[in-house]
């Protein structure tokens, strides 16, 4: 496992939501440093606290925002970010019923997740703005 670091592949043009991006991904190596220092394990619940506590705050301000351009795949966008968040919340239920859960193969979904979504389909929100705002 290695650090995700941020690249021009995952730059959306739109620097509110690159910058929160940034955040998540930040989130995501914290957990890496932890299981560095082995305390993946104790580390996990805290970083599911977060995780899902900043995912929803980010996914409605990207919905707000793909709503204020007008964005026309905004319903299928939703849907995403709502099975990524039950994905999270599920994990963090698991751990906080006692479920075992491997930090490295926690960190590996998340970091899929996370790339993936901004490189496949966040990237498509920054392309329709600059589509609209070349005329």
């Amino acid at each position: 496992m290695t650090q995700v670091d941020w690249t021009v592949t995952l730059d959306t043009g739109l620097p509110r939501i690159d910058e929160q991006h940034r955040r998540l991904i930040g989130y995501s190596n914290d957990l890496l440093r932890a299981i560095a220092e082995g305390h993946g394990e104790a580390s996990l619940q805290a970083f599911f606290e977060k995780l899902l506590d900043y995912t929803n705050s980010h996914f409605a301000d990207e919905e707000e925002y793909m709503e204020s351009v007008g964005y026309p795949d905004l319903e299928a966008h939703r849907a995403v970010h709502r099975r990524l968040i039950n994905d999270v919340a599920n994990s963090r239920e698991k751990i906080l019923g006692g479920v075992p859960v491997d930090p490295k193969r926690a960190l590996e979904f998340i970091n899929g997740w996370i790339v993936r979504h901004i490189m496949v389909m966040d990237s498509r929100i920054g392309e329709f703005v600059r589509i609209r705002a070349r005329g």
